[in-house]
C-alpha cells in the first residue's frame, strides 16, 4: 500500500534568493505560485482557485485562503492602507468563514490560522531561511527533518492537556500557537510569534448570544454555499447538523441532505428528529442512508491510504468519513458540510462549576450535583474538587507524576483536564521519557484561559479541532471540501460571549443552539434531549477486526521504536463479548496508521527512542 501525498496546502516563502531554490523542490502538480514584487515565490498554494483569495497594492499583497467572506477589493484596500503586518489583526476579527491569512508588508510575512485551531501554522529554518505551512510534514519533507521520538511517545497518551496536543512532530519544526500569528523579518531569517485573538468575556445572556449565534452561523454557512451547485449535508437531526443544513438551505446551492440509520435500539431516532426538521426545509432533497453501509468501526485502517500530518481520531472515523465523502461525490457534490465541532461548543464540563463558584457558589453546588458527569462523585469529593486552588502548572506536573496505567474511560472532574493515563501497554522505557517531557513542559505551563472554566472550554475545542482539523485533510484527498463551519472563529466568539450559566445546563440539552434556532426550526424539533451513541456498532466492529487491528499496531513503528510491548498490547486487548475495547487503543491505531502512512523514515534506532533526552 502507498500513502497518498498531501494534496492540499501552502507554503509561504521569504523574499531571498534560497526561498526561490526551495520553491522549486516543491511538488507541481496543481500548484499556483504568487510571486513578491521582485518576482520572487511568495505563495506557493495547491488550493483550489475557489478557496484563495489575494490582492496586491504596490509592493505590497495579501492572501485569504479557505472559504471566507474576502473579496479582492477589500483585501486590497485592507492591503493598502495596512504599514505593517500588525495591521491585518482587525480584518481577522472581522471576516467570517474558516481560512488562512497570510501577508506581506514592507518585507515582513504574516501568516496565520484560525483561533479554534482547525487551520494551523508552522514554521521551520531550512537552507537558511523561515518557511512557513499549513501542514507540518510538508515543512519536515522539505526540510529533511527526523521525527521528535519522544512528542510521539506522548500522542499514545488517552488525553492530551495543553500544551501536550501543541508540540511538534518533527524535529526543527515549530507549531505557531493557534490565537496567534508568526511573523518573519524583512531578512528572512527572524522569526517572532504575536498574539492577534482575544476571547471576548462571558457576560452575554443566552438571548443576545443566541442572536450572535444566529448571524454568525448563517454567515459561516453562506460563505460555503454562495457559489451554488450541489452541496451535501449531513443530518442527523441533532442539534449541530441540522442548524448548519437549515442555514445552507437558505442559499443558492442545491441541499442534498444524508441521514444514517439502522436496526440497533434507538438507531431510527435521528430518522425520527431529522424528519420533524425537514418540514422547516421544503426544498432540500433528502437521502437516508444504512449505518451499516460503509466499513465497520475498526473496518478498513490496514488499506487506508491518507497521510495526515498529525495522529488524532481522524483516521479511526477515516474509511467511513472516506466512503461518505464518496458517497456525496456520487451525487454531484461540490461541497460536503457536517456539524462536527458542535459538541464541544455547546457541552460543559464540570469544571467549569469551578470558576462558577468562586462568584455564585450555590448555583455552582447545585449545577455540580446534578451535573451528568459527576454522578457518582461524593458531597464530599465534590466540595474537595470545588476548593481546590492549584495552578495550571503545579496541576500538571502532579499529573505527570501521578499517572499510572488504570483504565479510566470517561473520567472527569474539578481539576483543570482529565487525569493523565499511560496506556498498559505503554514499555517503562517510553512512561519514563513521557513523563520527563511533561514535567519539563509543566514548569512553563500556562493555561489556555484566566481559570479553570476559560481553559477548559478552549482546551475543549482545541482538542474538536484537531480531529476537524484532519477531516478537511481527508476531504483534500478527494478533492472535496470537507466542512465544520460550527467551529469558525465568529461562531465559536459568539457561544463563548454567553455567560456559561446560560450557555449551558446539566439538565437541558443545548439551550443556546436550540435559543438561537427558536423561530427556524419547528417547536418539536427543539424538543430533543438526546443524542444517539454509536456504541453498538463499535463493539460489533471490534469483535470482527480485532485481530487485523493489533496486527496493524504490532507491525507498525511503534513497537520498533520501543514505545508499544507487543505482549501486553494483545494481553489487555483481548476481545470481551458485548465490550468495546480499552479507550487509550484509539490513540494507538492512530499513531501506527499515522507512522505507516508518513512513508519518510524519519525515526531513529530503537535503543536511542528509549534512552535519548526526556525534555
Amino acid at each position: 500500500m502507498e500513502s497518498s501525498a498531501p494534496r492540499w496546502y501552502f507554503v509561504v516563502l521569504p523574499d531571498r534568493d534560497e526561498a526561490e531554490a526551495l520553491a522549486e523542490r516543491l511538488p507541481t502538480r496543481g500548484t499556483r505560485t504568487v510571486p513578491h514584487a521582485s518576482g520572487r515565490p511568495w505563495l506557493v498554494v495547491t488550493l483550489p482557485d475557489e478557496q484563495i483569495v489575494t490582492a496586491e497594492a504596490g509592493d505590497d499583497r495579501a492572501a485569504v485562503l479557505g472559504f471566507s467572506s474576502a473579496s479582492s477589493a477589500a483585501l486590497r484596500e485592507a492591503t493598502g492602507r495596512a504599514g505593517g503586518v500588525e495591521a491585518f489583526d482587525e480584518l481577522s476579527h472581522t471576516l467570517a468563514g474558516g481560512f488562512h491569512l497570510v501577508a506581506s508588508v514592507g518585507g515582513r510575512l504574516r501568516a496565520q490560522g484560525s483561533a479554534s485551531g482547525v487551520h494551523r501554522v508552522f514554521h521551520a529554518v531550512i537552507d537558511g531561511v523561515a518557511v512557513a505551512s499549513d501542514r507540518a510534514d510538508v515543512l519536515a519533507e522539505l526540510g529533511g527533518f527526523p521525527y521528535d521520538e519522544t512528542a510521539l511517545a506522548v500522542r499514545l497518551l488517552p488525553t492530551l492537556p495543553h500544551p501536550l496536543g501543541e508540540q511538534p512532530l518533527w524535529r526543527g519544526v515549530e507549531p505557531v500557537p493557534a490565537e496567534s500569528y508568526l511573523r518573519i523579518g524583512a531578512n528572512g531569517r527572524e522569526t517572532a510569534v504575536r498574539r492577534w485573538w482575544r476571547r471576548p468575556d462571558p457576560e452575554l445572556s443566552r438571548g443576545r448570544g443566541a442572536e450572535l449565534l444566529r448571524t454568525a452561523l448563517a454567515e459561516a454557512v453562506a460563505v460555503r454555499t454562495r457559489a451554488g451547485g450541489v452541496v451535501h449535508c449531513d443530518l442527523s437531526g441533532g442539534l449541530d447538523s441540522t442548524p448548519v443544513t437549515w442555514f445552507a438551505a437558505r442559499g443558492p446551492a442545491e441541499i442534498v441532505a444524508a441521514t444514517a440509520y439502522n436496526d440497533d435500539p434507538g438507531g431510527r431516532e435521528d430518522l425520527r428528529w431529522a424528519r420533524r426538521a425537514l418540514a422547516a426545509m421544503p426544498d432540500v432533497r433528502h437521502r437516508t442512508q444504512s449505518l451499516d453501509a460503509p466499513p465497520a468501526v475498526y473496518e478498513g485502517l490496514p488499506q487506508l491510504a491518507n497521510r495526515l500530518d498529525e495522529p488524532t481520531h481522524t483516521y479511526l472515523s477515516a474509511p467511513r468519513v472516506n466512503a461518505n465523502i464518496q458517497d456525496a461525490l456520487r451525487h454531484s457534490a461540490r461541497m460536503y458540510l457536517n456539524g462536527l465541532g458542535g459538541d464541544h461548543l455547546q457541552s460543559g464540563l464540570p469544571n467549569w462549576e469551578h470558576t462558577l463558584f468562586r462568584g455564585r457558589p450555590l448555583l455552582a453546588w447545585r449545577r455540580a450535583r446534578t451535573h451528568p458527569m459527576l454522578g457518582r462523585t461524593s458531597a464530599a469529593a465534590t466540595v474537595r474538587g470545588l476548593l481546590d486552588r492549584r495552578g495550571y502548572a503545579d496541576w500538571l506536573r502532579t499529573a505527570a507524576l501521578a499517572a499510572d496505567g488504570a483504565r479510566r474511560d470517561g473520567a472527569a472532574g474539578f481539576g483543570w483536564d482529565l487525569p493523565l493515563t499511560w496506556p498498559r501497554w505503554m514499555t517503562p522505557d517510553a512512561v519514563r521519557a513521557v513523563r520527563a517531557r511533561i514535567t519539563a513542559l509543566a514548569a512553563g505551563a500556562e493555561p489556555l484561559g484566566p481559570d479553570r472554566a476559560g481553559h477548559a472550554e478552549l482546551a475543549l475545542v482545541r482538542d474538536g479541532a484537531r480531529v476537524i482539523r484532519g477531516t478537511g485533510q481527508l476531504g483534500a484527498d478527494a478533492d472535496l471540501p470537507y466542512q465544520a463551519p460550527l467551529l469558525d472563529d465568529r461562531v465559536l466568539e459568539a457561544c463563548l460571549s454567553v455567560r456559561r450559566e446560560e450557555r449551558v445546563s446539566p439538565l437541558e440539552f443545548k439551550p443556546l443552539m436550540k435559543e438561537a434556532m427558536r423561530g427556524l426550526l419547528p417547536g418539536d424539533f427543539l424538543a430533543r434531549t438526546t443524542k444517539t451513541g454509536g456504541d453498538p456498532q463499535a463493539v460489533r466492529g471490534w469483535a470482527a477486526h480485532h485481530t487485523e487491528i493489533l496486527d496493524l499496531c504490532t507491525a507498525s513503528p511503534l513497537v520498533e521504536l520501543g514505545f508499544v510491548d507487543e505482549a501486553a498490547l494483545r494481553r489487555y486487548n483481548r476481545p470481551q463479548p458485548g465490550r468495546m475495547p480499552d479507550s487509550a487503543l484509539r490513540p494507538t491505531v492512530n499513531c501506527a496508521v499515522f507512522l505507516r502512512n508518513q512513508t519518510r523514515e524519519r525515526f531513529v534506532a530503537p535503543a536511542r527512542a528509549a534512552t535519548g533526552s526526556g525534555t
